[in-house]
Order: C-alpha cells, then sequence, then structure tokens
C-alpha cells in the first residue's frame, strides 16, 4: 500500500513538473479589454458628435489624442473649429477616401486581430499583476505615419498598415519614400504582435543605454514574454520574420554570437552599432544581405529562450533578472 501511494506521488510530482507554468484559462482572467475603431467613429460623426468624441478622448487619454491628430493626421486638436476644419479636409482628400474605402472592409481582419490582442493582454495581466496592462486597443488611420504606438494607458493600431504589400494601396506608395522592404512589413499577420511588443517596450521594460548587449537582452526578454502571452501567433510573426528567414536566423545563430564575440560588440556603447543590429532594416548591416534584420534582437530571444527553458522564471522575476546573469548562462547551438 505504501509503495503504490508513493508511486502515485511520484506521477503526480511528474506530472507537475510537465505542466506549463505559463498556460492561462483566459475565462477566469476579470480584465477587461475595450475595442475602438477611432477612425470609423470620427470619420461617420457628425460635427457635434466630432466635437463630443474628442473631447472625451482628451479627458480619457490625452498622449492617445495627440498622437492620432496633431501627429498622425496633422488634424489640430488646440481649437473646435481648427479640429472640425482640419478633420473634414483630411476625410474629404481623394487619397485617404481610398483608404477608408479599403479599411471598412477589414472588419472581420480587426475583431480577429483585437481577440488575440486582447487574450495577450489578459495573459499579461494573470501573470504579472503588477505589471502595467492596458485596457484600451484603438484601430485608427494614421496616413501611414505608423504601425503601432502606446500611450501608459492604450494601444493604437495604425490600421492602414497592415492591408498587405499586394494591396492596390500599398503597391501604390511612393517608392523613393516606402522602400520595398518596409512594404513587406505591411502585411496583416504582424499587427497582434506590434501591438502587444509596442505596450511591452513602452509601458513595461524601456530601453537601457548600457551596451550592445544589455538591449540585446532587453528584446530577447520582450520578445519571450510576447512568446507567452501569444502562443496563437506563430514566432516569426513575432519577430516580423517570413519563416525562411527564421530558418536563416536559427542556422545562423552560433555564427553570429561567435561574430559578435570576436569583434568584441557586446559590451560596447555604440549607438550606430545598436541601429545596425536591433533597428530595422533590408537585412542586418554587417552580416550577409540574404540575413534578416534585426538579429541582435533575435539572438536576445535565443538566449532569453534558452534561460527560460532552464529555470522558468516568473515573469515578474525575468523583468527583474539582470542582463549579464541570463548571458552568462547562455550555452552556444554547436
Amino acid at each position: 500500500m505504501i509503495r503504490k501511494f508513493s508511486l502515485l506521488l511520484l506521477l503526480v510530482g511528474l506530472f507537475a513538473c510537465q505542466e506549463d507554468p505559463y498556460k492561462v484559462e483566459l475565462e477566469n482572467v476579470k480584465h477587461i479589454v475595450r475595442y475602438h475603431n477611432l477612425d470609423s467613429a470620427f470619420r461617420y460623426a457628425h460635427s457635434n458628435q466630432q466635437r463630443k468624441l474628442i473631447t472625451q478622448l482628451l479627458e480619457e487619454d490625452f498622449d492617445l489624442s495627440q498622437f492620432c491628430f496633431p501627429y498622425a493626421l496633422q488634424v489640430s486638436t488646440k481649437t473646435d473649429s481648427a479640429f472640425l476644419n482640419g478633420l473634414q479636409r483630411t476625410f474629404a482628400h481623394p487619397f485617404n477616401k481610398k483608404v477608408s474605402q479599403a479599411l471598412d472592409q477589414r472588419s472581420k481582419w480587426r475583431y480577429k486581430t483585437f481577440a488575440q490582442i486582447e487574450a495577450g493582454l489578459k495573459r499579461l495581466h494573470f501573470l504579472a499583476p503588477k505589471v502595467p496592462v492596458s485596457k484600451d486597443v484603438y484601430f485608427t488611420y494614421t496616413q501611414f505615419a505608423a504601425s503601432a504606438y502606446a500611450s501608459p494607458k492604450s494601444i493604437v493600431l495604425g490600421q492602414e498598415r497592415y492591408l498587405g504589400q499586394a494591396h492596390g494601396i500599398i503597391a501604390a506608395l511612393p517608392a523613393q519614400q516606402f522602400y520595398g522592404w518596409i512594404k513587406e512589413g505591411m502585411e496583416p499577420q504582424y499587427a497582434t504582435s506590434d501591438a502587444l511588443l509596442i505596450w511591452l517596450s513602452t509601458n513595461v521594460l524601456k530601453a537601457t543605454d548600457e551596451n550592445l548587449a544589455s538591449e540585446m537582452i532587453r528584446w530577447g526578454k520582450l520578445l519571450a514574454i510576447l512568446e507567452i502571452i501569444s502562443p496563437e501567433v506563430q514566432m516569426h510573426n513575432h519577430l516580423r520574420y517570413t519563416e525562411a528567414d527564421y530558418q536563416w536566423a536559427l542556422k545562423a545563430e552560433r555564427g553570429f554570437w561567435e561574430y559578435l564575440v570576436d569583434q568584441q560588440f557586446l559590451f560596447k556603447t555604440d549607438q550606430e552599432l545598436n541601429m545596425n543590429l536591433l533597428n530595422e532594416g533590408p537585412y542586418t548591416i554587417g552580416l550577409p544581405q540574404e540575413s534578416p534584420d534585426r538579429m541582435g534582437r533575435f539572438l536576445g530571444y535565443r538566449i532569453v529562450k534558452q534561460y527560460i527553458e532552464t529555470n522558468q522564471p516568473s515573469i515578474a522575476a525575468l523583468l527583474q533578472t539582470p542582463y549579464h546573469q541570463i548571458l552568462k548562462k547562455y550555452e552556444v547551438p554547436q
């Protein structure tokens, strides 16, 4: 009897060890996330309604209002007349009308994307209850100014930048301003990742200026957390890679690490170096032109993922773990 009981305890223990510590039952999470289509809300409203809407937005989220109107649409919010006249001019522009017609046909994509973002925010709230989590997600039109933005309260997606590179509007954008690699990044499957990542990078784990390694690990933490809270999205999409680019990066992981070590880049404080290895572009500067961009972020993710698989820290603990502690645990793949 004692032997059977011991065996049962062993099986229970083994089962518990195999459980995913980051699994969340969404129906049990009490965190409300609200959906807003800011573009159509203002486009289809009468002037009195537009005045009320902007007054409410200015009160509820001033930072968001300034991004969406003065910055993106070049519409002043200083006075009612300036706002209403600017809004009318913007909506009457022939190109903007064409974009609006395309966006009106994207409701299915918006609702699917919102559901994924909502699920990610709920998981984040459950797994890291002390971390700030947005309660509002806005889809808007930014005149191609930005893909995503986060205020201290809300997330904004510039939905026109997710029409897909094959869409006529995207294909017609001027090549001298919107290079081919920029248009390639305007795919709808990147929206969920962009929304959650902009929230995390703006409000949860902000940029450092210590050295390349610290920023690599920061991006690695952000991407690893993104993978945890948004498992519905494939990792190559979280990285804004095609599957082929992701496979290239995986095969190049060891070689890229050795390149950073040989060149003594890891502990350099050089903004240009950071931009070359961490920022978007046609490829990663310093590597072959067939490489995907942002290989520094990719390697940071791989280092942090390895650390997570070994230690299974909570999100809160991971956020607090010094970058050098994670870096020294990294085992270079053979």
